[in-house]
């Protein structure tokens, strides 16, 4: 095989991989697992968990939310490529190495294709993912400017793709309600952690946020009350939940909280790893809900 050949097909094979980080295959897989989780354990009624497997509409749901959430996310990348090259230099580089114009075909497909999914499972699943798509490109295109707007639309969005099958099954309880209301605020708060370690970006190109705009120092306070106050959320839930095994999971939980709060005061690196396994441990608590 000639070197050329050679060339062009590692290009190939590192443009792929570039695709692949622009629409976070590791994010939207962890939603997809997260969803099936909800659907077997939470959502689920029949006894057969092979047998439950069989729900059509099910697979198209979480089809279509992987679509639209890799929308979302190669759209996010366009917008903020700019700001992103001030805070992730190297990640972003690499991420351009396909062109903005394929990954524009590419948004438009992954939704054509998710709203068409959609709508064979049910015209209601259909208007919700079509009000989705939209939320998701206003975010990236308008809301990701506003102050506050920013960080609360962004932690919503996360939420509806992990609670979407609600919408199916009808079954929201109060209980629903206050666990998804606390991983809702440790979204915000990974969302203002965010804003206080990429404020580079924000400042060079003109970007509004909570950090931009009360300065780092009351951003870490503000951090630590939200997660904080997630607690109290929490000890709602286990004051209405009969379930023995969410006082472990909460309670590794609890712990893991004070741990940021703590660590927000120092330059320790491992906030961003110990963020994801708060939300880890959020999705596998689906399994008793």
């Amino acid at each position: 095989m000639s070197p050329s050949v050679h060339r062009k097909r590692d290009s190939i094979h590192l443009k792929l991989i570039a695709l692949l980080s622009t629409v976070r295959w590791k994010n939207v897989l962890f939603t997809a697992f997260a969803q099936y989780l909800a659907f077997l354990f939470a959502f689920n009624t029949k006894q057969d968990l092979l047998h439950s497997l069989g729900e059509l509409k099910i697979h198209l749901i979480i089809i279509s939310t992987a679509l639209m959430l890799a929308g979302g996310y190669i759209i996010n990348n366009f917008y903020d490529a700019e700001k992103d090259l001030v805070n992730r230099p190297y990640r972003t580089r690499f991420q351009n190495l396909v062109s903005r114009g394929f990954k524009l075909n590419l948004y438009v497909l992954l939704n054509v294709l998710a709203l068409a999914i959609a709508l064979y499972a049910s015209w209601r699943i259909f208007i919700f993912f079509l009000f989705y798509g939209t939320f998701l490109w206003y975010y990236s295109h308008k809301l990701s400017k506003l102050v506050l707007i920013r960080e609360l639309s962004a932690s919503f969005l996360t939420v509806m793709a992990f609670f979407s099958l609600l919408l199916y099954y009808k079954m929201l309880s109060l209980e629903f309600f206050l666990y998804g209301t606390s991983l809702f605020i440790v979204l915000f708060a990974r969302e203002l952690y965010k804003d206080i370690i990429w404020v580079k970006g924000d400042v060079v190109y003109g970007y509004e946020s909570i950090t931009t705009t009360i300065g780092a120092l009351a951003s870490k306070r503000i951090y630590q009350v939200i997660l904080l106050l997630s607690l109290v959320v929490d000890a709602a839930f286990l004051w209405l939940s009969s379930k023995v095994e969410f006082y472990y999971v909460l309670g590794v939980l609890a712990i893991l909280k004070i741990v940021l709060v703590f660590l927000m005061n120092s330059n320790v690196i491992p906030m961003h790893r110990l963020t994801q396994i708060v939300i880890l441990l959020y999705i596998l608590g689906i399994v008793w809900l």
